[in-house]
């Protein structure tokens, strides 16, 4: 797609006011940080209100604003699943995770599988998984801010990128979590004004009669939508491992992923950090519907218009091309400003987990001698440096924002999920299963990203027959997420009972967690829990060999 051909001022400026905001919001943040519990966790001060709209953004990046629009046009039935499935994790992620994760009192993912298993050799492994994780995560929504600023102003994508990433280098910098909280909130409420009335004057323009909540508002549209795309509806052309395969890297992913674990760790307390993931929960639903409602809108007047016809390239930028060609500039002025803000949120979250990874669970672990106040000085230089890094990254953008989010998702779910959940809810869980796991595990889903993706090689030409025997399909390669999680699991669980069990104080820890006053060694440490991991894991990786005369290549 080329761009719009001369300056949008209007969306220019309000673009500006929205990264000028952001950067003094950090610079007033920056009057509350005294020490490293205040840079990295805001003081554990966080109310569930304010939580909750942050973690908002962290969930609402430009992955969803216009990466998921993209793929609702590519395939709408895969799309249905990955809002779904994403919107579900947040459950299972207040279910599972949230309120006990907030009782263990840790900093980051990574001190919390360390402390957990009373291993260094974890964190240092789950540092590592933390930072691919991160950068895959931080190049799509990179991009997403080089899209923008290529329509806005016709410059190539990788203005945008070095202007938008070196912005919230700066901020997160200067403000440190209290600075990226705040952010958070503000960038949320950006967020949900400038889609949500976007979205409904297209869906006004195109005669919707429900046009004023544009979650339900394409409704009166279905029999014409049905009639245009006879499958539109239906789910089931892709072999179900597919959407097996989406809904264990978002539900698994989202407990895995570290920027998000750490907002649990800013709030006062387990009750706000389980009230903060509710609000946190009905946002993203409403937003992810009303993300839905628009590639609805973007099939409809693709099929209704004629003389549209766009490459799967230009479908990144179709939100903005619904907004311009049917509500006008002024309303296209607000879905970029807000496009703006949903990367932004997200880079800054992730610019602050991987500088504390750096710092607090690398750095710290190797010279524990060293003090706060040269911790907190070393934490400014990291961020800044780790901002530089993942610009010169994403100088090479992956083709779809979509695809290496999903991808971060995977490696995330198996190499951070699983020994978190695991840890939380089975004390026989010990530091040689983790190991064992997560390292597997992650390796699984990063080769498969280094072959698929990086190397860009097609799934069923890769000379495995595994490969290019199930990978086939529009998806085909998000499969390998069912590898990778049902294996961490399945290792975690084996390798844990074969091996001694972990100390009674790293089982106390557990007990601590679901805020129990007293110690009882058969809690949380019963077989059913584990059988049931495993032959789950195991009926999930048969059943990804069947089926497949079923289903079209």
């Amino acid at each position: 797609m080329e761009p719009r051909g001369e300056v949008f001022v209007l969306g220019l400026v309000l673009s500006i006011v929205v990264l000028v905001i952001s950067v003094l919001i950090s610079v007033w943040a920056r009057r509350l940080t005294r020490n490293l519990g205040d840079y990295y966790v805001a003081g554990r001060s966080i109310g569930a209100i304010n939580n909750g709209l942050a973690m908002v953004s962290l969930a609402l990046s430009l992955t969803t604003f216009i990466g998921l629009t993209a793929l609702i046009i590519e395939g709408v039935y895969i799309a249905v699943a990955v809002y779904a499935s994403f919107t579900a994790a947040f459950i299972g992620l207040m279910i599972l995770a949230a309120p006990y994760l907030r009782r263990h009192k840790s900093f980051t993912t990574m001190a919390f599988i360390s402390e957990r298993y009373d291993s260094k050799t974890l964190r240092y492994i789950s540092v590592v998984v933390m930072m691919v994780v991160s950068v895959l995560y931080l190049a799509g929504n990179l991009k997403g801010i080089g899209i923008v600023f290529y329509f806005l102003l016709g410059v190539p994508e990788v203005v945008g990128i070095v202007v938008g990433g070196l912005v919230v280098t700066l901020y997160v910098t200067l403000g440190g979590m209290y600075g990226v909280t705040y952010n958070q909130t503000f960038q949320t409420i950006v967020l949900l004004f400038c889609l949500m009335l976007p979205v409904a004057m297209i869906l006004r323009a195109l005669g919707t009669a429900g046009w004023f909540f544009p979650p339900l508002g394409y409704g009166d549209l279905v029999p014409e939508m049905i009639e245009f795309v006879p499958h539109y509806f239906w789910a089931m052309l892709e072999h179900p491992i597919t959407y097996i395969a989406i809904f264990l890297g978002s539900f698994f992913g989202i407990i895995g992923l570290p920027h998000f674990v750490m907002r649990f760790f800013t709030v006062r307390d387990a009750k706000e950090a389980r009230w903060s993931t509710v609000l946190c929960v009905f946002l993203v639903g409403l937003v992810n519907t009303t993300v839905y409602a628009t590639g609805f809108a973007a099939v409809y007047f693709m099929q209704t218009t004629a003389g549209v016809e766009l490459t799967p390239a230009a479908y990144d930028y179709m939100v903005f091309i619904l907004v311009e060609a049917l509500a006008g500039e002024g309303w296209l002025a607000l879905a970029v400003a807000g496009s703006v803000a949903a990367g932004l949120s997200t880079v800054s979250g992730l610019l602050m987990i991987m500088g504390a990874g750096l710092i607090h669970d690398l750095y710290g672990e190797l010279k524990p001698e060293v003090d706060d106040e040269k911790k907190l000085k070393l934490s400014y230089l990291a961020m800044f440096l780790v901002g530089v890094f993942v610009i010169l990254f994403s100088l090479n953008p992956p083709e779809f924002i979509l695809k290496a989010i999903m991808w971060a998702f995977g490696i995330a779910a198996a190499g951070l999920g699983v020994p978190i959940v695991l840890g939380i809810w089975w004390k026989r869980t010990n530091k040689y299963g983790v190991g064992v796991g997560m390292v597997v595990g992650s390796l699984i889903g990063f080769a498969g990203w280094i072959m698929i993706d990086y190397m860009g090689m097609n799934p069923v030409d890769i000379p495995f027959p595994f490969f290019n025997t199930y990978l086939y399909g529009p998806m085909g390669w998000i499969k390998v997420t069912v590898l990778a999680v049902c294996f961490s699991f399945i290792l975690t669980v084996v390798v844990s009972w074969l091996t001694p069990p972990p100390p009674e104080n790293l089982q106390r820890q557990v007990d601590v967690m679901h805020g129990w006053p007293d110690y009882d060694e058969k809690r949380y440490n019963g077989k059913g829990l584990p059988i049931a991991v495993i032959v789950i894991s195991v009926f999930l990786l048969w059943f990804m060999t069947t089926l497949y005369d079923v289903f079209p290549k």
